[in-house]
């Protein structure tokens, strides 16, 4: 590898390091919203919108505001309701050069100069300030209402919040403009509860920048690459995604879980390797990706609900496996490593002979497997640890 080669290896690490910084600190300041931040992470960096619908109370500005704090981000925000003008929206006219020069110039405001722009309820805009979202959304551009001028718009990341997913007919347009979708609820496990309560009151949390935009840029750049690229002993990207994804999407289709073209073609492999990107360019990383992010294209919570219980069904012990995991990764955590560990183990003396008759699911079992050696070395070592140090006191 040349020097230049080298050199951008360092800098997507270095950037790689500073934005799993972001999601550590995020995750200690946002309990139980590991799932929130990582979407809202991995959108990012696959230049992709990102909703968050759920009851009000469930730390979905908070998070978004500390997000932009720990990115040194510029941020705008402005929560939308029936009666919203688009002046409000869109910024106020330039009266000075109507007086002198009789021109008509709108001021664009922050919310479309700002690297992310955080719409509160945007879907109880009304229509004029809707279609210049849209346009906002789809084309970076804003076509004034009143003049007809197209304004540049400079946002990078677009995030909207609502307490439920929008049901009249003109609003799917832009709600489809944010693809990636997470659906919150309030926390209800009694150690979540108390970890936020310490969380908020009983640790010092700093939220002092630890990364820029231009991490992002660097993660979404090296994405991008991933997806036109061959991976070293073990092909190209694309072959890879296909072979992974798209036989287990048609099987979700016959099941009555419509996944569309857009999704699998468009959206799916830009999430997919922006999650290596952040994570690490593994096999792994490729299979298990689609369990992770299909729930999240669903269109509303009953349909997030259905594409789980159907992968669940469809991928039988790998869905298990994959299960398993999470729940280890949780309880670590949580700090429960010796449960952890059970869990773990369960997953690495799984029995092939199982599958005998399911081929296909070989490779991903073999993945989850091959992680879950990775974890269970790290946290016997981690126990380990805290065992002699017990000892020694």
């Amino acid at each position: 590898m040349n020097g230049n080669g080298k050199s951008k290896s360092s800098s997507i690490e270095k950037s790689r390091t500073k934005i799993l910084k972001i999601q550590k600190t995020l995750n200690s300041l946002v309990i139980g919203r590991e799932t929130s931040v990582k979407l809202v992470l991995l959108s990012m960096i696959a230049k992709e919108n990102m909703a968050i619908i759920g009851p009000p109370g469930t730390a979905k500005s908070y998070l978004i505001r500390n997000l932009a704090k720990l990115l040194k981000a510029s941020i705008a925000m402005y929560q939308f309701h029936r009666h919203t003008r688009d002046v409000e929206v869109l910024g106020p006219f330039d009266v000075k050069k109507f007086v002198e020069e009789g021109e008509l110039i709108r001021k664009l405001s922050k919310l479309f100069k700002a690297d992310i722009a955080y719409l509160d309820e945007a879907f109880k805009a009304s229509s004029a300030i809707l279609n210049a979202l849209l346009s906002a959304l789809q084309e970076h551009v804003i076509y004034d209402p009143l003049t007809g001028s197209e304004l540049p718009v400079q946002t990078k990341f677009f995030i909207v919040t609502s307490n439920e997913v929008p049901q009249e007919e003109e609003l799917q347009a832009l709600y489809d403009r944010f693809p990636v979708r997470d659906f919150v609820h309030y926390l209800d496990d009694d150690s979540l509860i108390l970890r936020a309560l310490e969380a908020r009151w009983l640790n010092n949390h700093s939220t002092t920048p630890v990364a820029t935009w231009e991490d992002i840029e660097t993660l979404s750049s090296y994405a991008q690459k991933i997806i036109q690229s061959s991976i070293k002993g073990l092909g190209k990207f694309i072959m890879l995604y296909h072979t992974s994804t798209i036989s287990f999407v048609k099987s979700l289709r016959t099941r009555g879980i419509l996944v569309s073209d857009r999704t699998i073609i468009e959206k799916l492999p830009k999430l997919i390797a922006a999650n290596c990107a952040l994570y690490g360019l593994t096999m792994d990383n490729i299979t298990n990706a689609v369990i992770d992010f299909l729930p999240h294209l669903a269109r509303d919570a009953s349909e997030h609900e259905e594409i789980k219980k159907a992968i669940m069904e469809e991928l039988g012990e790998v869905a298990e496996l994959h299960e398993k995991l999470q729940r280890s990764k949780a309880l670590a955590k949580a700090g429960n490593l010796s449960e952890a560990i059970k869990q773990l183990r369960e997953i690495i003396e799984f029995d092939m002979t199982k599958i005998a008759k399911k081929p296909w699911l070989k490779k991903r079992i073999e993945a989850i497997i091959s992680e879950a050696n990775i974890m269970m070395r790290k946290y016997s070592e981690i126990l380990q640890t805290l065992k002699q140090m017990s000892e020694n006191l």
